[in-house]
């Protein structure tokens, strides 16, 4: 029984390392995607990159959702390092002033700012416009909802020669 538990013990805390590891491994080839914050209160606003997309992804490593979420989002990052940046807030957990201070109820959570430093979009939204903007590319972004989105959504605010800013 004792190695039982012992053998018990050492698997949870293989996979809380690999999760750790998972959230926080070194970024895609260009892509721009960075931790901002654990558990502290932060300005969003004062994180949006200039002339880019960024996606606030709020995550935990306890989150299941949130591991499926977060390399979908780093690949598409890493093919629009020149239009699109994401900034990640682990908010830890719920007793977090992160959590309250954006009224954070559910994980995953992203925020959408435009490449002018505008809030354009929050919750399901994001996907939405992440289709609308990225096209094909933000699909698997997007499918990691499980939500259909319509094929009409996809890229019409994009343009042959580069993206609607």
């Amino acid at each position: 029984m004792k190695y039982l538990l012992l053998g018990i013990g050492v698997l949870a805390a293989l996979g809380a390392g690999f999760s750790a590891y998972h959230l926080n491994r070194p970024d895609g080839a260009g892509a721009d995607v960075r931790i901002i914050t654990h558990g502290e209160e932060v300005d969003l606003a004062s994180h949006a990159v200039p002339g880019k997309y960024t996606v606030f992804d709020f995550y935990a490593a306890w989150c299941p959702p949130c591991r499926v979420l977060s390399p979908a989002l780093e690949r598409l990052a890493a093919g629009h390092p020149e239009n699109l940046a994401v900034r990640k807030i682990d908010i830890v957990d719920w007793t977090m002033p992160v959590a309250s201070q954006h009224g954070i109820e559910s994980l995953p959570y992203l925020i959408l700012f435009d490449p002018e430093g505008r809030e354009v979009a929050m919750g399901e939204e994001v996907f939405t416009k992440l289709l609308k903007v990225f096209g094909e590319d933000a699909r698997p972004v997007a499918e990691t909802t499980g939500i259909d989105f319509p094929e009409e959504l996809i890229g019409i605010e994009s343009a042959e020669d580069g993206l609607v800013m």
